[in-house]
This record gives structure tokens, sequence and C-alpha cells, in this order.
């Protein structure tokens, strides 16, 4: 019999009240294709951690500093304070031996697919994802900690050679039916795989795994990780197909639990593709700006909000996103009681940009607010706050939060994620891009495992 494998914990350290923790990206997203009963040992390929941080484009004299206020004055950005993340980065360093890495070893992706993510990054702004080996002079509003010594990152795994999957969703109109009466992964001759002609035969249909285990969905040629008891709905989030979620939803849970009502969730977590300069020039995603389902899930979702669950919304650093997110909280009867920032760091634990740039903050934003809360807070001063400290992986992937709100939650919850990059085991994944990271060719797989 061969050697069990366990899996690594993406938590890399926490301090005791679990407002501070140290996570590795690429684990955490392992992690949630799994269950306690049935883990993923498996690994999905991800770009080296940066090593320094990235060069500076802060304005330098007082000059240039008055002439970035005058087009961009401070109201317009949300700030998570300056000297929490500082204390975090101290606490992380005190506790974090310095001479290892703040991430776990990574599996490396293949040089065409980091040429890719490269030129994605490049597209988007970013200054580059592969920074020059020596360390730039970073401003000393980043440098809390003395850098680690890192060694050049060896190269553990290499993807194969498999062509990336491209695929996209047929422009027809979707069909209730198709929806509400779920595709059950299952086949009387292996409980292991389920195959299909072609993307239409999955679009705008909610798909189910039944099994406490993973199961492999191919079609075009491709072939998918499906995590235990997942479900998801690929498809366009648009009004013509939130009536059939509705209905998809009451289908699956036409039942109250203990803590939710008949297609009710009791954890939200929505990633919209807010527009953002970065964005409008790569012209790479469809953002909020070409059709804006933030108005239909404002228009909708409340009603599949439990009472007393939680909902978290990632924003970007602009004050007008912060504002819509609120709208729809209050729409949904949502209060605002936690706030979370996803600090990113080199690998020796330097802040990625100056924590306090006019220009770029190295941190992105989760607000996390429960339905029908008495805890609503009068202030931002009062609002809880809790840090992230993690090395970016490739674009768009932030970390799994699977098992750090897991506390917050009931013992047996429903959760659902809108706007999924990937599916989550025992979760709900909504969106256009659920499978994008579930495609094989992103897995290092374990041999012999499942």
């Amino acid at each position: 019999m061969a050697d069990q494998i366990f899996p690594p914990t993406p938590i890399l350290y926490q301090n005791s009240t679990k407002t501070l923790t140290l996570l590795d990206i690429p684990t955490s997203i392992a992690h949630a294709q799994g269950t306690i009963d049935h883990p993923c040992n498996d690994h999905i390929y991800a770009s080296p951690p940066l090593k320094t941080p990235y060069p500076s484009t802060e304005p330098k004299t007082e000059k240039a500093i008055g002439n970035v206020l005058r087009t961009k004055p401070p109201s317009n950005d949300v700030e998570f304070p300056r000297a929490l993340l500082e204390q975090g980065l101290r606490e992380v360093a005190e506790h974090w031996n310095l001479e290892d890495d703040w991430c776990l070893p990574r599996k490396i992706l293949s040089p065409e697919l980091e040429r890719q993510s490269k030129k994605r990054k490049a597209d988007d702004g970013t200054d580059q994802l592969f920074p020059p080996k020596k360390r730039e002079s970073v401003d000393a509003s980043t440098t809390v900690l003395p850098a680690s010594k890192v060694e050049p990152e060896e190269e553990l795994g290499i993807l194969s050679s498999k062509t990336k999957p491209e695929f996209k969703i047929p422009e027809s109109e979707s069909s209730v039916r198709s929806i509400e009466e779920p595709l059950i992964l299952s086949s009387e001759s292996t409980p292991k795989a389920y195959s299909c002609s072609s993307i239409r035969n999955i679009t705008n249909r909610l798909i189910r795994n039944p099994y406490p285990t993973p199961l492999s969905l191919q079609f075009s040629g491709a072939i998918y990780k499906t995590p235990p008891n997942a479900k998801f709905l690929l498809s366009k989030i648009d009004q013509s197909i939130a009536p059939a979620f509705s209905m998809a939803t009451l289908t699956m849970y036409p039942n109250s639990s203990t803590t939710a009502g008949p297609g009710q969730f009791d954890f939200i977590l929505l990633d919209p593709p807010w527009e953002n300069r970065s964005v409008r020039r790569s012209a790479k995603y469809t953002t909020m700006n070409d059709s804006d389902p933030m108005i239909v899930l404002r228009a909708m979702l409340g009603q599949h909000i439990a009472p007393g669950a939680l909902v978290g919304c990632w924003i970007t650093n602009k004050a007008s996103v912060r504002d819509t997110a609120l709208e729809a909280f209050r729409a949904w009867d949502v209060q605002l009681i936690e706030e979370w920032a996803w600090l990113k760091t080199t690998v020796g634990g330097l802040p990625i940009t100056q924590i306090d740039g006019l220009w770029r903050k190295p941190y992105e934003i989760l607000l996390l607010g429960r339905n029908g809360s008495d805890d609503a807070h009068g202030s931002d001063s009062d609002v809880r706050r809790r840090i992230i400290v993690a090395v970016p992986d490739v674009h768009s992937r932030k970390p799994h939060l699977k098992i750090l709100i897991e506390p917050l939650l009931p013992g047996t919850y429903r959760a659902l994620e809108v706007f999924a990059r990937n599916l989550t085991a025992e979760w709900w994944s909504w969106g256009d891009e659920v499978l994008k990271h579930n495609w094989e060719g992103h897995w290092f797989t374990h041999e012999g495992s499942t």
C-alpha cells in the first residue's frame, strides 16, 4: 500500500485572535478542493514568488506629489490603516523564521504559461512579474522588515505540454428548465468521470457532483476536476439567468436547514470584475462597465441570504467601488461588521509596493457583512479588521477563504461563490469562469492520488 500523503495546511502562521494570518495562496486553493474525509493531495501550478518589491512608480518630489493629489485626491481611495499593516508585518516576522520563505514551495508554471501570465501583468499595468535579482531601494514606509535571504527558486514542477483550453459560453438564451433540473455527474459504468460532446451541454445549467469524492468532467477534448459535492452554474450573470438560478436553488434546497430557509445560503462570497484603469487598458476582461451584474445581484440575491448569514465582497481601493458594494449590502439587509486586507508581500516579507503609495497599494480589501446583524458599526473605526499576509500568485488569483471563513459559520452550512474562477468542495459556484482553474492541466497530481 502506498504511503498516505497528507496535504500541507495553507495557514503558515495565525495569531490567537485570528486577526492576522500568513497564508499560502496555491495551497489554500488546493485545500478548498477537498474535504476532511477526502483531502486534495494535488498541487495547483503557480507563478514563481516575487523576490523583490516592484520598482517604485511613486512621485518623489513635492511638486510631483502635488500634481498627483490634484488629479487623484486621497478621498478617491479606500485606505486600510497603515499602522495595522506594519504591525502585522512585524508580528509575522517575529513568529515566522526569517530564514524561511513566506510561502510554501510551488509547482511552477510551464514557460509558455509563464509568458502568458507575464504578458497579462504588463498589459494590466503591473510593472513586472519577475523583478530584477538586485533588490531595489524601498521607501521607508515599506522597510518594516529586513529582507529574507531567499535563494533562487528551484523549479519544482513543469506543466505538461497540454494546450490550454479556450472556451466561450455560447451566446444562446438559457432555458429555465435546463437550470432548474440539475445535471448530475454520474455514470453507471464509473463514478469517476462524465463526458459530454460540447460546452453547450453544461452551459446555463446547474451541474452537480453528488459524490463525496472528486469526479472528472470532460468536454471539447479537455478534462476538468470537479471537487466532492460541488455544484456550479457556468453562465453569465445577467437578468435572463437570475430567475432560473433562483429556481435551481429551490430545487436543490427545497427545505429549511437549521440556519437557512429554502434556497438560502449561510455564506455568499463575491469577487466582482470591478472596472479599473489597468483593466480598461488591457481589454482582457468583461468589466461591469460593459454589463453590470451587480445591478442584477442587488435585485435578486437578497432572497438567497439566510438570516444571520455572512456576505463577503472583494473591492478595489477605489472609494466609489466601496460605496457600490455597501449599497448592495444595504439592499440585502447586510450590515458591515468586518474588513479584511490581503497584504501582498515578497517571498522575503516585504510589501510589493509602498504601503501608503499614491498610485498603487500593496493590498486588496474584503468587506464582510452579516444579514440582519445588530453588530453594525456606526463608523469605520469600529469595524473589526483582519489581515491576510500572502505572497501573490498568478494574476487574478486571490487567497481562497474557505479555511478562514469556516470558523465563523455554522457547523453545517451552505455556501455560494459568485464570479468564481474555480470550484470549491461542497460549495456552489456561479459565473462564466467557474472552471478556469479546475482544468487538469493546471494541476500536478501525485501518483496514486485521486
